[in-house]
């Protein structure tokens, strides 16, 4: 091939590449999805890295050609190999969903990097999200933002604003926010702008702030309900189901994603009877009430169906998505005695269907309904109920056909790890016994689309520890 004939040839694909740009600037559904793909394809075949990412996104949306997730991954992972900036932060976010690979959020970390190197302002972005929400990585506000700094994208904008607004990694700057927000032209932050303006976070805190000084009973602050009974406190204790069962009420109370700051308490009735193995559970929030079947085992609570609720967001960056509907899967139970009176202290895991991720940080504090208040000892219990990460996480939620299983070793230990379901069968070993070192392990599961639906639980012994953790397998 001469000179020349290259030159042609890219020189026609610039062109023809522009006219399908164009033409999917325009709004959807396409009606010349045929000639988008036409233009596109030969000069993808022809090696061009703009043009192969271009055309795996027309097999990834269906654009022209029936959806094919496998080719839309060999030609955008084509692209991305030959240093084409989209092409490498499309890669990352494959890696990210899953779409025609394995999730893998380490290898979408690495291609992030490298199309923010690139210049890709959306891939600069996206790792600031990643630690934000901790995602392949120890949740880190300070490193999240300084990705944001360094992106122009709106949406590293968007949520720089949001970071100084609630505080996250910084100190809460409103004004700061404003600035930043109003700035910035996009529907998510035009509608935080509205949230800011109504005092929408001052409302929050406020709403805290009387929850903790009613549990105090308003005679003593947090600090002095800490170091006034501490001598009576006993350690956590497993939970039996004879300690279950009864009627009980208390708070619910979320996070925000480092697990540090309280952002939400909520009142809560949970009422168990029957047994470990089928446990009937009214349960009361915020006048949302259902009974749901649940099970008993290693201090948790597994619900067969998730029990569902709906909460107000604290802050909306969707005009369309002001509320969430959340699922809890599981809660991790624990025993604190306190003045000879028996509470409980759990982890509740929970899923945010709108998002099809988990939810932030999330914990329970239950007391004997109807026994006389102790409201030291409760604000005693609020204070200690510190968020624990949780030790597995996973990926997607729920999953289909693989699930992708991440923890961190502190120390060195023998770990073996299997999928489980919850009715009972054969478990699927992820990782058989094996001696590992401190570090980060990440692995994706291929899971038989015949694996029924329904609850599984992924159980992981390191050394004499058990940890578990509760997924949706979905088909």
């Amino acid at each position: 091939m001469s000179w020349y004939t290259a030159y042609s040839q890219d020189s026609t694909c610039d062109n023809d590449l522009e006219k399908a740009k164009n033409l999917l600037a325009e709004n959807s559904p396409f009606d010349d999805s045929a000639v988008i793909f036409k233009l596109v394809e030969p000069c993808a075949l022809n090696g061009n890295s703009a043009a192969e990412n271009l055309l795996g996104v027309l097999y990834l949306k269906g654009i022209g050609t029936p959806v094919d997730e496998a080719t839309a991954f060999k030609y955008i992972s084509s692209g991305a190999e030959k240093g084409h900036a989209t092409a490498q932060y499309n890669l990352g976010r494959m890696y990210k969903t899953g779409a025609g690979c394995a999730i893998n959020f380490n290898k979408a970390i690495d291609w992030f990097k490298k199309s923010s190197t690139n210049g890709n302002q959306r891939a600069t972005y996206s790792l600031g999200y990643m630690y934000y929400k901790g995602l392949g990585v120890e949740q880190n506000y300070q490193q999240a933002i300084q990705w944001f700094k360094n992106s122009e994208d709106p949406m590293a904008k968007h949520f720089l604003g949001l970071c100084y607004y609630q505080g996250y990694g910084v100190p809460a700057d409103e004004n700061k926010a404003l600035e930043i927000l109003l700035t910035n032209t996009i529907i998510n932050s035009k509608t935080l702008v509205s949230y800011i303006q109504n005092n929408q976070k001052e409302n929050t805190d406020t709403a805290v702030e009387e929850a903790l000084n009613d549990i105090s009973n308003n005679n003593t602050n947090l600090e002095a309900a800490i170091t006034t009974p501490i001598e009576t406190l006993q350690e956590q204790e497993p939970v039996t189901v004879e300690d279950v069962i009864g009627d009980w009420e208390g708070k619910l109370i979320q996070y925000d994603w480092s697990g540090n700051k309280i952002e939400r308490i909520l009142p809560i009735e949970l009422s168990f009877k029957g047994s470990d193995k089928s446990m009937d559970v009214n349960y009361s929030i915020l006048e949302q009430q259902d009974t749901i079947i649940a099970s008993f085992q290693d201090d948790y609570l597994y619900f067969k169906t998730p029990f569902n609720f709906t909460l107000d967001k604290l802050y909306s960056s969707n005009p369309k998505e002001l509320s969430l509907d959340y699922g809890v899967l599981s809660i991790n139970l624990k025993k604190q005695v306190i003045s000879n009176s028996i509470y409980l202290i759990g982890t509740v895991d929970t899923y945010i269907d709108n998002w099809m991720e988990y939810g932030q940080p999330t914990r329970i504090i239950l007391k004997p309904k109807h026994e006389a208040d102790n409201s030291e000892d409760e604000a005693l219990l609020l204070a200690l109920a510190a968020q624990e990460d949780q030790f597995i996480k996973l990926y997607p939620v729920p999953f289909v056909n693989q699930l992708t299983v991440q923890y961190q070793l502190e120390m060195v230990a023998n770990v073996y790890v299997e999928l489980v379901s919850i009715n009972g069968g054969n478990p699927i070993v992820v990782v058989p016994t094996t001696h590992q070192d401190p570090g980060n392990y990440t692995y994706a599961v291929p899971v038989n689309p015949s694996l029924p639906e329904g609850l599984y639980v992924v159980r992981l012994f390191a050394g004499n520890q058990l940890y578990t953790r509760l997924i949706i397998k979905d088909n």
